[in-house]
């Protein structure tokens, strides 16, 4: 039964057994992991602490860790890491921005409650950040299907001729 608090928020959960590649699928536990996380959380909380189940802050950081440590899997050197934690940071920046607006409201909407205006303002930057999950989802997946540029050795120590 859906919870009449809180609309269902992920689009990208309708193909969750679809076939993907694990980039994809990389891609999706980084992102979607927490989400799905905290949506559990807000199922089992009453009213006002539905808003405190998001806590944006938090999913930042869970969410940031999951997409860089996906990027650096199967590197060598830790420069490759970095530069591949770097396209992936920029691949989610868009979410990073709309969970960070979520907590924005997120007092307002606890103080009002359910079905007042800070509370809908609220659900609405709760389903941009969503809508941005799926975005950024498929964009860290194409930064994770790229294959690490590794090097022997680093180029500025490498012997001329």
């Amino acid at each position: 039964m859906p919870d009449p608090l809180l609309p269902e928020l992920a689009r990208s959960l309708r193909s969750l057994g679809a076939a993907r590649d694990p980039a994809t699928e990389a891609a999706h536990d980084a992102i979607f992991a927490p989400l799905i996380a905290a949506r559990v959380r807000a199922s089992r909380a009453e009213g006002r602490d539905v808003v405190f189940s998001f806590h944006g802050a938090i999913l930042v950081e869970q969410i940031d860790r999951g997409a860089t440590a996906a990027a650096a899997v199967g590197t060598m050197h830790p420069a490759v890491a970095r530069a591949r934690s770097a396209s992936a940071r920029d691949a989610i920046e868009p979410l990073l921005a709309a969970l960070a607006i979520l907590d924005e409201g997120a007092s307002a909407a606890s103080t009002a409650g359910p079905g007042s205006a800070e509370w809908e303002v609220w659900l609405t930057a709760l389903r941009r950040a969503f809508l941005a999950a799926d975005d950024a989802c498929s964009h860290l997946a194409r930064v994770l299907r790229e294959p690490p540029i590794e090097q022997d050795e680093p180029r500025w120590f490498r012997r001329r001729g």
